[in-house]
C-alpha cells in the first residue's frame, strides 16, 4: 500500500483560446495526425524539462459532434481512451448531478436545509443525532454544499486543529487512521468523518458567507442522496446515470478493501519532489461522494457531454441552476466549474490528474488524463495540461471560449 500523506486537490482550468485554422465542419479525421503530433511534441519537451518517470504519458480525448480524437504521449503500450483511471474530484459532478436530480424529481428542494425534513416524509436530511451536529447546521442549504459555501470544514485536505482534545489533533483525519492506528484498509463511513468535524464543532465560516472547497462537504451530499433515495450511492449512480448513459467502464467503489483499479488501468506515478514511486492501490471509503469514482476518458466525456448538453438525465433548465455561479464564487457552480475552455470539473489525486470539460456551444467535450504528480510543480502540471486542451480544441476547430454564467 502506498504513503497516503497526500490530499486530494481541486484543481481550476483555465486558457485562452486561439484562433483554429480547422473549420469545425471538416472532417474529424484530418485533425486526428496533427492532435496526436502536437501532444506527443508538446509531452516530450514537458518529460525532459521535469524528468518524468517512463510510462507517466499524457491522453487527450475530444468528444465532439463530427467524432472523436484520442491522442496518447508516454503511455505504456496499447494504453487509450478505454484504459481506467482514478478520476478523483471529477467525481463531484456525479454527486451534484444526483442532488440535482432529485430536486428535479421533486424528492429534494436544493434550498431546504440540513434539518429540514425530506419531501413527503418526517425524516430530515441529516440524521437527528451527535455525528451529524455539526456547527450551522440549521442554517446551512443543500445549495451551499453544493457551491461550497456552507462553511463546512474539510477532514480530508484539513488537519484537525492542534487544539482538539480527541487523539488525532493536529492529523489529517484519514491519516491518522493510517499511519497511528496503523489500519490502511480502514471502513470510512460518512458518520465517522462528519462526526469528526461535529465532535469538534469544526467550521470555516458562516452559511453562505464565503468559498471554501470541502471534500466533507460533498461526503454530506452523498450520504442525503443515500437517505433520499433508500440507494446506496454506488447503485444510485449506477441505476440514473451509468446505466442509461452507457458508462459501462464507470464505478465508485466504497468498501475499504476494494483497493485496485479494473484491467486495462493507467498506473500512476507520484512525488513529492524526491523522485516518483508507482502507485495504483488505494482505500477510497474515505472519499466516497467527493472523489472515489473510476473511469475512461471516453465514459467521462460521455458522461459530460451527455450530463451538460441537457440531452441527458438533466432537464436544460436544470444544467443552467447547476451552472449559474453563486454571488461570491469566481468560477465554482453547483459541482461545476465554469471556465473559458468549458464548463466541468477537475481533480487530482495521488498519481492521477484529470480535467473534464464541455462547451455547449460548439457541444465538444475535453478530457485530459496525466497518470502522474509531481506536487512541487503542480502550477506548471496545471499549465501543461491547459495547454494541452487548447490547442487540441484549435485544431480539431473548435476555438471558441465558453462564457461563464454568474448571479452577478
Amino acid at each position: 500500500m502506498r504513503s497516503r500523506k497526500f490530499a486530494t486537490l481541486i484543481l481550476c482550468v483555465g486558457a485562452v483560446l486561439a484562433i483554429s485554422a480547422q473549420g469545425a465542419n471538416g472532417p474529424i479525421n484530418a485533425a486526428r495526425p496533427l492532435v496526436q503530433a502536437m501532444v506527443a511534441e508538446k509531452y516530450a519537451a514537458y518529460k525532459s524539462t521535469y524528468g518524468l518517470p517512463e510510462g507517466a504519458g499524457v491522453l487527450v480525448y475530444l468528444d465532439t459532434p463530427r467524432g472523436n480524437i484520442a491522442a496518447v504521449a508516454g503511455l505504456a503500450a496499447g494504453a487509450d481512451e478505454t484504459w481506467h483511471y482514478r478520476i478523483a474530484s471529477v467525481s463531484k459532478t456525479f454527486t451534484a448531478a444526483s442532488i440535482m436530480l432529485l430536486d428535479q424529481q421533486g424528492k429534494l428542494r436544493i434550498d431546504d436545509r440540513l434539518t429540514d425534513l425530506i419531501p413527503g416524509t418526517d425524516i430530515p436530511y441529516l440524521a437527528d443525532s451527535p455525528n451529524y451536529a455539526i456547527p450551522n447546521k440549521d442554517r446551512i442549504t443543500i445549495r451551499q454544499v453544493l457551491s461550497h459555501r456552507a462553511g463546512i470544514f474539510d477532514v480530508f485536505n484539513n488537519p484537525v486543529p492542534e487544539g482538539s482534545a480527541y487523539p488525532y489533533a493536529g492529523y489529517y483525519y484519514n491519516n491518522y487512521v493510517y499511519t497511528v492506528l496503523n489500519e490502511p484498509d480502514h471502513q470510512f463511513t460518512a458518520d465517522e468523518l462528519i462526526g469528526v468535524v461535529a465532535a469538534n464543532k469544526l467550521s470555516t465560516g458562516e452559511p453562505g458567507e464565503t468559498y471554501h472547497y470541502s471534500d466533507t462537504g460533498y461526503t454530506l451530499l452523498a450520504k442525503i442522496v443515500e437517505r433520499v433515495s433508500g440507494k446506496s450511492y454506488d447503485r444510485f449512480l449506477r441505476d440514473n446515470f451509468w446505466e442509461p448513459l452507457g458508462l459501462a467502464q464507470t464505478s465508485a467503489p466504497w468498501n475499504g478493501d476494494d483497493t485496485t483499479l479494473p484491467v486495462p488501468f493507467m498506473s500512476g506515478h507520484v512525488s513529492d519532489g524526491t523522485g516518483f514511486f508507482d502507485v495504483v492501490e488505494d482505500n477510497m471509503s474515505s472519499q466516497v461522494g467527493p472523489g472515489n469514482v473510476i473511469s475512461t476518458a471516453a465514459d467521462v466525456a460521455h458522461w459530460v457531454r451527455g450530463l451538460l448538453s441537457g440531452k441527458g438525465p438533466l432537464s436544460a433548465e436544470q444544467v443552467v441552476r447547476m451552472t449559474l455561479i453563486p454571488a461570491g464564487n469566481t468560477t465554482y457552480a453547483l459541482g461545476i466549474g465554469n471556465t473559458i475552455l468549458g464548463m466541468g470539473h477537475s481533480g487530482a489525486h495521488p498519481g492521477y490528474v484529470n480535467l473534464a470539460v464541455y462547451n455547449p456551444d460548439d457541444d465538444a467535450a475535453l478530457v485530459v488524463v496525466t497518470p502522474f504528480i509531481d506536487y512541487t510543480k503542480l502550477n506548471e502540471h496545471l499549465a501543461f495540461m491547459q495547454e494541452l486542451g487548447k490547442e487540441a480544441r484549435r485544431i480539431a476547430g473548435y476555438p471558441g471560449v465558453w462564457t461563464q454564467r454568474s448571479e452577478r
